[in-house]
């Protein structure tokens, strides 16, 4: 439920400029008096600061925490935006999760009309501390509008501020039904949220500071439909202090005081990249808008558009544990880990999901197979070809297997996990005793565009899961146990492996077979990494998601094509970022916004490119630097920068609960240099 502010008194200027001021909030642009805006040019390119010109731009701002995402129009206002909470999701059928209506206040209206932004236009998000800022004029007077969303809380608040020949005395700000606000007052209103009835309050200010001033704080309670959904969970996802109401109100100065000294603390941790700004920039954007589209206590992993719309009906991918862990794993393990206890969470679901154990397998673990999309409850919610792309069990279990690697998950559940994935993937294997191969058929490929036999991808993640199965294994697969799992039929021809059984290696919807090479690292598809990419890297189709382009510029940075590997990273992030403040869409072609899954993969390429880290299970030969983690497994930093960076310093990133700084530089003429240095 919004509220409408309406200036019921009058101002001295004249009636156009009356109208202006219901283009605070409310939608400017749809006004039927004065010109129409005319879009402006770019703004000058800040590695701090995005900013766009152009009132005009349908594609609107978003503030989100993990917990609430909020849409911000061009004029600073929720007008007819939707918001989404992380804790309300259909709890039948396909469990999508549910657009509210925002409660922010809708606007200003003067006398029931609206005028346009006239000039003076800009619209800046301030990363470091997470405030947007809207700035525009229509006539004499200006209008600004801070917004900032709590970091950790569902609390967003905003300051408007009128300046220009607007007589303060006589203003009045309606709130509707709860009350009017004159000179220096305060209005607190209860409300409620979407078909659960989520308990929110907004507290409005007006103040002359010395110009009209108003405040809007507006904060939300945790939605009872949470409670329905965590019935389904296989762990305890129910708060003990679970509460309704939302939390104390503050104010707007409160709010802001607590997000900037967040953000500074989150910020400790920074690339820093001594080359083109506008690189720069495009960094922080993906750090910026990634570390907050997560969050520990949502009790959810992310979906590819998090909480910024409805694609994929807010529905856990593959995405989540392939593209968006490993690009957080070391920026900020506590929301990275946020992906992984929702898989653990949902383990109930997984082993419904799979086929009903056979008598004869007594004893031998549970199958565990993840669903194509997940959403509140870890069954399947969508039906279909996709349920064949059996291969996000495998990347279930690969994220998992990282984060044990790390100490982000203990490893009687990380065994739990391998374990069960790789059982499932055995109870589908094929054995052909004849040709002592291993087969896994009628599977849909990484591609999305082949349902066939023998995919490289998942057969290798089957291989890397069975060749460190621990229970006995499933006797309905004759000589199954005898047989070395390495003997999983990997397509290929004269020149390299291949994505798929019989691949004409023509078109693909996304990169796929050079998954082996990364993020898979099998080393004999490591050694035909430069084939293999001369062959498949530009047959995929340029309307394709956005990760193909990063997975192809990380391979070319590991292997030294240094030059294709810059214009490569370029290529994965410019033209998905044309939105308004860098928001980042899924294809080149649609302005649907934000894609948290190309952020991440243009985010891996830095850190598993540029800077050369490598997760093993060995130290990498010629390392910089090499660290022991949990499971005799390594990392490694080995960097490949472009020769357009002179340098890059990963500022406080964490391994095994310790920070670490690094400082990589680039060396024309041989392997660049690594400094590590610990920090605590």
């Amino acid at each position: 439920m919004g509220h409408n502010l309406f200036v019921n008194r009058r101002f001295r200027t004249t009636a156009s400029l009356l109208a202006l001021i219901c283009a605070l909030i409310c939608g400017c642009n749809g006004g039927k008096t004065g010109p129409a805006p005319v879009a402006k040019p770019a703004a000058p390119i800040d590695p701090w600061v995005l900013t766009t010109l152009d009132p005009v731009d349908r594609t609107p701002a978003l503030l989100w925490n993990g917990l609430v995402g909020f849409r911000i129009g061009r004029d600073g206002g929720g007008k007819e935006q939707p918001m989404f909470s992380i804790d309300e999701y259909e709890t039948t059928g396909e469990e999508k999760i549910r657009s509210l209506a925002s409660p922010l206040p809708n606007g200003f209206v003067v006398n029931g009309r609206t005028l346009p932004i006239t000039g003076d236009y800009r619209q800046s998000l301030d990363m470091k501390t997470s405030e947007l800022t809207t700035h525009w004029k229509s006539g004499a007077m200006t209008v600004e509008s801070v917004a900032v969303l709590h970091p950790t809380q569902k609390t967003i608040a905003e300051r408007w501020t009128l300046t220009g020949t607007l007589d303060t005395d006589v203003v009045d700000f309606d709130l509707g039904s709860s009350g009017k606000m004159g000179k220096e007052s305060m209005l607190e209103s209860d409300i409620v949220v979407g078909p659960s009835k989520m308990k929110g309050k907004l507290i409005a200010t007006t103040y002359r500071i010395p110009d009209r001033t108003v405040d809007f704080v507006l904060t939300l309670g945790k939605s009872p439909n949470w409670l329905n959904i965590s019935q389904s969970r296989s762990t305890d996802t129910i708060l003990p202090n679970y509460l309704e109401s939302p939390p104390p109100l503050q104010q707007f100065l409160a709010v802001e005081d607590e997000s900037r000294k967040i953000w500074a603390e989150r910020w400790n941790t920074d690339i820093e990249i001594d080359g083109p700004v506008e690189d720069q920039q495009a960094v922080r954007s993906f750090l910026f808008y990634l570390r907050s589209a997560i969050h520990p206590d949502g009790k959810m992993s992310i979906s590819p558009f998090g909480l910024s719309n409805q694609m994929y009906n807010g529905h856990v991918f593959w995405d989540a544990d392939t593209w968006v862990f490993p690009a957080l794993m070391f920026i900020d393990p506590v929301s990275a880990k946020a992906i992984t206890d929702y898989r653990l969470s949902v383990l109930d679901a997984a082993e419904k999901n799979a086929p009903p154990i056979q008598t004869s397998d007594a004893g031998v673990s549970p199958r565990l197979v993840f669903p194509w999309e997940s959403s509140v409850s870890g069954r399947e919610t969508i039906h279909g070809p996709s349920e064949k792309e059996v291969h996000v069990s495998g990347d279930v279990a690969w994220a998992m297997n990282q984060a044990g690697s790390l100490g982000l998950e203990s490893d009687d559940r990380v065994r739990s996990v391998k374990d069960g994935v790789a059982h499932s993937f055995l109870a589908m294997t094929a054995v052909d005793l004849s040709k002592h191969q291993m087969e896994i058929k009628g599977v849909m490929s990484p591609d999305e565009n082949h349902i066939g036999d023998n995919d490289l991808y998942t057969n290798l993640l089957a291989q890397w899961l069975l060749n460190d199965f621990t229970p006995p294994y499933n006797p309905a697969i004759p000589l199954g146990r005898q047989m070395p799992h390495d003997q999983y039929v990997l397509p290929r021809d004269e020149k390299s492996f291949l994505t798929y059984d019989n691949d004409p290696v023509k078109a693909y919807k996304q990169a796929a077979a050079v998954l082996s090479i990364y993020p898979l690292q099998y080393p004999p598809a490591e050694k035909e990494a430069k084939v293999m990419m001369e062959r498949f890297a530009d047959k995929v189709t340029k309307n394709g998601p956005a990760m193909s382009d990063s997975v192809h510029a990380l391979i070319w940075a590991r292997i030294g094509e240094g030059d294709k590997a810059y214009k490569t990273w370029q290529d994965s992030w410019k033209p998905f970022t044309k939105q308004p403040l860098m928001l980042f869409s899924e294809k080149r072609t649609k302005p649907t916004t934000y894609f948290t899954t190309g952020a991440a993969g243009s985010l891996q390429t830095v850190l598993f490119g540029f800077l050369g880290f490598r997760l093993d299970s060995v130290a990498e030969q010629g390392a910089a630097w090499s660290k022991q983690l949990r499971g005799n497994n390594w990392l490694s930093i080995k960097p490949n920068l472009p020769l357009q960076w002179k340098s890059v310093k990963l500022k406080n990133f964490t391994v095994l609960g310790h920070r670490y700084t690094l400082t990589a530089t680039h060396r024309p003429n041989g392997q660049d240099a690594a400094e590590v240095i610990q920090g605590d």
